[in-house]
């Protein structure tokens, strides 16, 4: 049965891929917890010209769900452009998150060196994200709509990338302790471990105890799926064993940027029931974001420059059908 699933989730791939039309649009609202600037990334499949909308949606979308998307640290929702335009070609509507503070989608005068430390935040962005998208649709002004036709946004699967990838995870019930993170950073344990450099020359006391900890679990998530998660040293194993939706982790084993067993190898373990799709070949972190051709790295690492022998796009080609099955099947 699972075989026939895979099968059925590789056909409709590739079908939707080749076939549907999808269209790209940003748009921006305010956090009305924070007054910061939103930026939504949106994928979906595009319909006719209509009145009563912005964003006029196929007859053929997928009304009864929808996708999130939390990017990595100092990055934007544009570089899932890959994942973004296939679960779009599928009918769902797909809706990045660009997180204030860490995102040059707002302008690099708004990059803040730290916010990719307070990992948490972002949940509770995404959140908000939500909240509006569901006051929108209930506004009684029509021509006011984001979209033609009303989408289901209590059923969402919520799909991230390295820090991203934490958010997500963060959203379904996992909580952070930051003390166990500067524990792990000062140990051996933590060798290679470039994601333990973001903390570095951070200032005293910058870091609340009491709001990393608190419980940012958004019911409205319903399945989760982690790209090469981050902060596994920093998220406590108990919050993780008590977390009861299903979760896909999708991580490389020969990881040039976090230690596989310390973060995606750890989640996969640890949460009852995850599902674990290892790349066991040369991939590196950043083979999860979009084919790129700029010069910029993180911590020393290409974001878009592959070890030799790797083919980005043909192990995007390769995620496709895992991805799939699990968002039609929970499995």
């Amino acid at each position: 049965m699972k075989k026939l699933i895979i099968l059925l989730s590789m056909c409709l791939a590739t079908a939707a891929l080749a076939n549907s039309k999808v269209a790209y649009k940003e748009v921006d609202f305010i956090n009305p917890n924070t007054q910061q600037p939103i930026k939504l990334s949106i994928w979906y499949p595009e319909g006719k010209p209509c009145d009563n909308a912005k964003l006029c949606l196929s007859e053929s979308a997928r009304l009864d769900q929808a996708m999130l998307l939390s990017h990595g640290a100092m990055g934007s929702a544009r570089e899932l452009n890959w994942v973004g335009y296939a679960t779009a070609s599928q009918g769902f509507i797909t809706v990045g998150i660009n997180h204030f503070g860490e995102s040059w989608a707002y302008g690099k005068d708004s990059i803040q060196p730290h916010a990719a430390t307070k990992i948490w935040r972002r949940a509770s962005e995404i959140s908000a994200a939500i909240d509006l998208l569901q006051r929108n649709q209930a506004s009684s002004q029509e021509p006011a709509h984001l979209f033609s036709h009303q989408v289901n946004w209590q059923q969402l699967t919520a799909i991230g990338f390295s820090s991203g990838g934490s958010t997500v995870i963060t959203l379904g019930g996992g909580k952070y302790n930051p003390e166990q993170a500067v524990t792990y950073c000062a140990s051996e344990r933590s060798k290679g471990d470039l994601g333990c450099r973001y903390a570095k020359n951070l200032p005293e006391h910058a870091i609340s105890i009491e709001e990393a900890s608190r419980d940012y679990r958004d019911e409205r998530i319903v399945k989760i799926v982690a790209l090469d998660p981050a902060a596994g040293p920093m998220t406590t194993t108990e919050s993780l064993l008590n977390m009861n939706i299903p979760v896909l982790i999708i991580g490389a084993k020969q990881n040039d940027f976090l230690p596989f067993a310390n973060h995606a190898g750890y989640y996969a373990s640890t949460i009852p029931n995850a599902s674990l799709y290892r790349l066991d070949n040369k991939a590196g972190h950043f083979v999860f974001i979009d084919s790129c051709q700029h010069e910029h790295k993180a911590m020393g690492i290409s974001l878009c420059k592959d070890k030799e022998g790797v083919d980005r796009e043909k192990i995007h080609q390769q995620l496709y059908p895992r991805l799939f099955q699990f968002i039609y099947s929970g499995t």
